[in-house]
């Protein structure tokens, strides 16, 4: 029996690259006072995209894990890609439902900084377990996404300019390092299956 389809799996990775970067951009510009945004104008048109986006995380994250379509792997990947999408995804609604009322971000700080130690035990078992078809980059990645989500908790919790600057920094690199492989999957989900060949019949 063939697998279910796992080809959103793309879109999601698309998803958190596009995210990574918006964050990052948006705290290259961003003023913070006691948590709150000062320039609350320039940034509010980000919290409907993020919103969004966290909202197809969640959902897509909890699609992995209820149709469980990678059979082959025991499990494994369902558990890596489906907590770390579900996961995600309720880091970036928090953060839209804090913007949207321009509320305190600290606290919402300290849940990305928990995600980013569960992805940080995500980029140890990708490597140490060989998982995925390049584990040393993907490794990699789930790394810095981790170590974004760590950083977001001085920079927003003391809201200093220079902690700001290379939060967003590390965030867009890490963002188009996910946008890379974003590319790399939907140019190998879109490969056609090779050809079957059929036996001659004799008689």
């Amino acid at each position: 029996m063939a697998a279910p389809s796992y080809d959103w799996l793309d879109s999601m990775i698309w998803s958190v690259g596009i995210s990574s970067i918006l964050i990052g951009v948006a705290a290259l510009r961003t003023k913070l006072s006691q948590g709150k945004i000062d320039n609350y104008n320039e940034i509010a048109p980000l919290t409907y995209v993020l919103l969004l986006i966290g909202v197809f995380l969640f959902v897509s994250g909890l699609a992995l894990g209820i149709i469980w379509p990678f059979p082959m792997s025991g499990g494994v990947y369902n558990v890596l890609f489906s907590g770390a999408s579900a996961l995600g995804g309720i880091v970036l609604l928090s953060i839209s439902t804090a913007l949207l009322r321009n509320s305190d971000l600290r606290f919402i700080s300290y849940l990305a900084f928990f995600f980013g130690i569960y992805l940080f035990v995500a980029a140890y078992s990708i490597a140490s377990y060989r998982l995925t078809r390049t584990p040393e980059f993907s490794s990699v990645i789930f790394a810095l996404l981790g170590l974004s989500s760590v950083l977001s908790l001085p920079a927003v919790y003391t809201g200093n300019k220079t902690l700001l600057r290379v939060f967003g920094i590390v965030v867009i690199i890490t963002g188009l390092l996910w946008l890379y492989e974003a590319a790399n999957v939907t140019y190998g989900h879109l490969a056609p299956p090779p050809p079957t060949t059929t036996t001659p019949k004799t008689s």
